[in-house]
């Protein structure tokens, strides 16, 4: 069933990483091709993000970008962005590839998550413009925190003793209007002017960047289940505790 979307009509999905980590538990599928129930993780979150009528898709691709074109043909909606520097730069440096013209609201989803439904619904149902989905301790490792005092987030961060105040961890589902993301171009931009390396990410760098300019909320969900599948620690959690978690819910 169509759910009606006043939000964002396209997404930009980031899956150009290598998956290193992963390379003992699976073959040589780029993260978001691994499948979890019979569906690969990113056809999963085009069909639920289609239900929201989503219906444009810029895929970022890198590692075995040949594996992603052969999973979008004959799927007029989606497009594949390279990123050919996926291996020296990070993710901020694939969003920027997917940057084109500026003029659309985004969703920004990583490649590599699964998730309860009612994460689309709640960032698309949230109020403003900027937002990113958060959620309770899962303790699955390898965790970004957010901080949000006063409901505004103000950073990111893999460690969590550097900020004062923690809502919950940061998910990869992340909403934003077209001159935000505009914003956090330029922010990769100066990064790699400055550094001489595109290794920005887009989560705990660009988006952090521009959180003074615009007011980004987080839409805190404190029982949401979802994972991440970087390494084999969060495969093993989301084989036998998280997709079977999902699945009981229908």
């Amino acid at each position: 069933m169509s759910v009606s979307n006043h939000g964002p009509r396209r997404a930009i999905i980031l899956a150009a990483g290598e998956g290193v980590r992963l390379r003992s538990v699976v073959d040589d599928r780029p993260k978001g091709l691994i499948e979890i129930g019979g569906e690969p993780l990113v056809a999963r979150s085009i069909r639920l993000m289609r239900r929201h009528g989503i219906d444009r898709f810029t895929i970022v691709v890198g590692f075995r970008a040949d594996r992603y074109r052969r999973f979008a043909a004959q799927q007029p909606d989606i497009h594949l962005v390279v990123n050919e520097a996926f291996a020296s730069t990070g993710s901020a440096a694939s969003l920027a590839c997917a940057l084109d013209d500026g003029r659309d609201d985004l969703l920004i989803v990583e490649s590599d998550i699964i998730f309860e439904p009612r994460a689309l619904t709640a960032i698309l149902d949230a109020p403003n413009e900027n937002a990113t989905v958060v959620s309770g301790v899962t303790n699955a490792g390898d965790e970004v925190w957010v901080s949000a005092p006063g409901g505004h987030v103000r950073a990111l961060s893999k460690n969590r003793d550097t900020l004062a105040d923690v809502v919950g961890e940061f998910v990869g589902i992340t909403r934003v209007s077209a001159p935000a993301a505009a914003a956090m171009k330029d922010a990769f931009a100066r990064f790699t002017a400055a550094h001489g390396h595109g290794r920005m990410n887009y989560d705990t760098d660009a988006l952090v960047d521009i959180v003074q300019q615009f007011a980004v909320t987080p839409v805190v969900i404190p029982d949401l289940c979802w994972g991440e599948i970087d390494d084999e620690r969060q495969y093993e959690r989301v084989m036998t505790k998280v997709w079977p978690a999902i699945e009981s819910l229908g």
